[in-house]
């Protein structure tokens, strides 16, 4: 039995695609620990020039962890990441050599001082985007290049900073102990392996959902309360400190460290390797940090040319391998930890009660005027979504109705007005606050993570109830784990509600559009709203889609949710909503049912004529 039991799970995996079956055979704990293990053993049995490069390589794979973090996942870019490589390096230097310090203290002081000075950029990196935001990393990195060289009394200047405590040199002792080249290599894998598991727990847990939503749409990342400023802290601040750590291991390893060595060109080496590994994935860089660390020495007999060289397989990568060495060799990397999906399985938890516990609340537009400029979209506009009722808002295109919605979610402060949410003066909260208090909105065009499957996307609206810290997620942590559980179970009676469940795992980029658009409807349900506004739902769905979000909506109607519906769709509306509220060049100009609407005179000039007279 145990045989044919093997010999099915052998069939299956072999039946499996290349990448997905090279993924478990190289992700699998046996083989991992068999690579680790072999890195121990490599001093013993290799010769001290390999083990130097693959220290070297370690420490690259280190490096370019931390612009996997704050590039991959977060999506900001960085050309003078070697100035947090520096920090690390003269922090740890000065530390053992000036101060005597032990290595226990150096290291992960340098590490703090890397995230410290990374948390301090990200405040100004907050403000730019795109070629701006490059543009400034890069001075920021030219800045410390320029401070490196001339603080001659700190650094050491153009002549360096020499003889700083080295296991090459036989300098370097941990508690009254020479560390040895062969042993300091050991703490180098040993600390590569947790970085590589921190980075994966991090990616894994609401931290890096949050991340990858940021670098995507800060909207739609704001309309399920994932504040930008601080998960952006976050990831500068952890690259920062992973890039200090390469660093101080750098020092260490090498023994002496000027300016050259952190220059445009390491920001841009390990950039290199970051691309071509696969900005989000993990194992490619791993791969491609071993082949820049041993491609050198191929390159000995014309090292003038190196440069054209790595130049060359950028440019073949870009083209040819956008998603790098990871996306050819691996599966794209998941976004929950599949140890606690299967310990969740198919288990889901009422929403219905959880929604009915909540409860709606009404809330109230009180004289609202939105001028951009010269233009005003919205003037005097008053308007209430009462508690568990579904309100539609109509109108011609260019009426204000998406303002308005920006202005209630947050997205816009108004110009005058107020927005009072059940008796509380919301008017000027962000976007993510409003989230918080249960005010949640849709997009006309869903705006979902491509390359996240569904249920990923889905867990985007739980962030605000994962209230686990950066620790749990960092180590795994029961915490973590339980919260996790707790919010895919919630996760699965979404999916259940939705008609969702056999495509809960299928990437979202590969679904239609309807499909998406309930995808993005489910993110916000998983966001436990109270108020919840749907701007477009209907539009580019079949029939039999808009039978399935009629019912869908009617449900949470039944849950006592309040419900703005934008929608063009006059049919879908007409046994739905309790009332109706037309706008028309940022005015009001009908309020009541739809009866009563499609009778208004005004409505029938400004927006139901075709409908009700045959012309405009």
């Amino acid at each position: 039995m145990t045989d044919v039991t093997s010999n099915t799970a052998a069939r299956a995996v072999a039946a499996l695609p290349f990448r997905e079956r090279l993924t478990r055979i190289v992700m699998h704990p046996v083989t991992l620990t068999v690579i680790v293990l072999g890195l121990l053993a490599a001093p013993a049995v290799m010769g001290n020039a390999n083990v130097q490069i693959l220290a070297f390589a370690l420490v690259s794979i280190i490096f370019a962890q931390s612009l996997f973090v704050l590039t991959g996942l977060a999506g900001q870019i960085s050309l003078g990441h070697a100035a947090f490589f520096g920090i690390g390096a003269y922090g740890s230097a000065l530390l053992t050599k000036s101060l005597g310090l032990s290595l226990l203290v150096s290291v992960p002081g340098a590490a703090v001082a890397g995230a410290l000075v990374a948390f301090l950029l990200s405040f100004p990196a907050g403000r730019v985007r795109e070629v701006y935001l490059a543009m400034m990393t890069l001075g920021f990195g030219q800045i410390f290049f320029e401070v490196a060289r001339e603080w001659t009394s700190l650094t050491g200047g153009v002549g360096g900073f020499s003889g700083i405590p080295s296991a090459g040199l036989r300098t370097l002792s941990v508690l009254g102990m020479k560390l040895e080249e062969g042993n300091f290599f050991r703490v180098l894998v040993i600390a590569t392996v947790c970085v590589l598991l921190v980075v994966r727990n991090l990616s894994q847990s609401r931290f890096g959902r949050a991340l990858c939503a940021l670098h995507h749409s800060e909207f739609a990342a704001g309309s399920v309360g994932i504040a930008r400023g601080s998960s952006r802290q976050f990831a500068y601040a952890v690259s920062g400190a992973l890039a200090g750590l390469a660093g101080a291991f750098y020092a260490h390893l090498v023994g002496y460290i000027g300016p050259d060595s952190f220059g445009v060109s390491r920001s841009i080496d390990v950039l290199v390797v970051s691309i071509v590994g696969g900005m989000l994935s993990s194992a490619g860089q791993v791969v491609s940090a071993l082949f820049f660390a041993f491609l050198p020495q191929r390159l000995q007999g014309f090292a003038e040319y190196q440069y054209i060289v790595y130049g060359v397989i950028l440019a073949f990568s870009l083209i040819v391998l956008p998603k790098g060495v990871g996306g050819l060799l691996f599966s794209p990397p998941r976004f929950v930890r599949p140890g606690v999906l299967r310990e969740v399985g198919d288990r889901s938890e009422d929403i219905a009660t959880q929604a009915a516990s909540q409860g709606g609340e009404s809330l109230s537009v009180r004289d609202v005027t939105m001028r951009f400029g010269g233009l005003t979209a919205l003037e005097k506009v008053s308007l209430e979504i009462k508690a568990g009722h579904i309100t539609a808002l109509v109108g011609p295109n260019g009426s204000g109705k998406s303002t308005l919605v920006n202005v209630i979610s947050g997205i816009y402060r108004p110009t005058e007005g107020s927005v009072v949410l059940d008796g509380r003066d919301v008017t000027g909260m962000a976007d993510y606050q409003m989230a918080a208090q249960g005010v949640v909105r849709t997009f006309q065009d869903p705006r979902l993570i491509p390359h996240f499957t569904v249920r990923e996307n889905l867990m985007l609206g739980a962030h605000r109830s994962l209230r686990y810290g950066w620790i749990d997620a960092a180590l795994s942590l029961p915490r973590a784990r339980s919260a996790e559980r707790r919010e895919l179970a919630r996760c699965n009676a979404v999916l259940t509600l939705l008609e969702l469940d056999s495509l809960a795992d299928v990437v979202v980029e590969s679904l239609p559009y309807g499909h998406r658009r309930m995808a993005e409807l489910g993110r916000m349900l998983l966001a436990g709203p109270r108020i919840l506004m749907l701007d477009e739902p209907a539009a580019g769905l079949t029939e039999v889609e808009m039978a399935r979000l009629s019912a869908v909506v009617m449900r949470l109607k039944a849950m006592g949710l309040s419900v703005l519906l934008i929608e063009h769709h006059m049919d879908f509306l007409a046994n739905l909503v309790d009332d109706v509220v037309v706008l028309d060049s940022g005015h009001i100009i009908y309020r009541g049912d739809m009866e009563g609407m499609r009778k208004d005179p005004e409505v029938i000039a400004a927006y139901l004529g075709d409908e009700v007279t045959g012309h405009a």
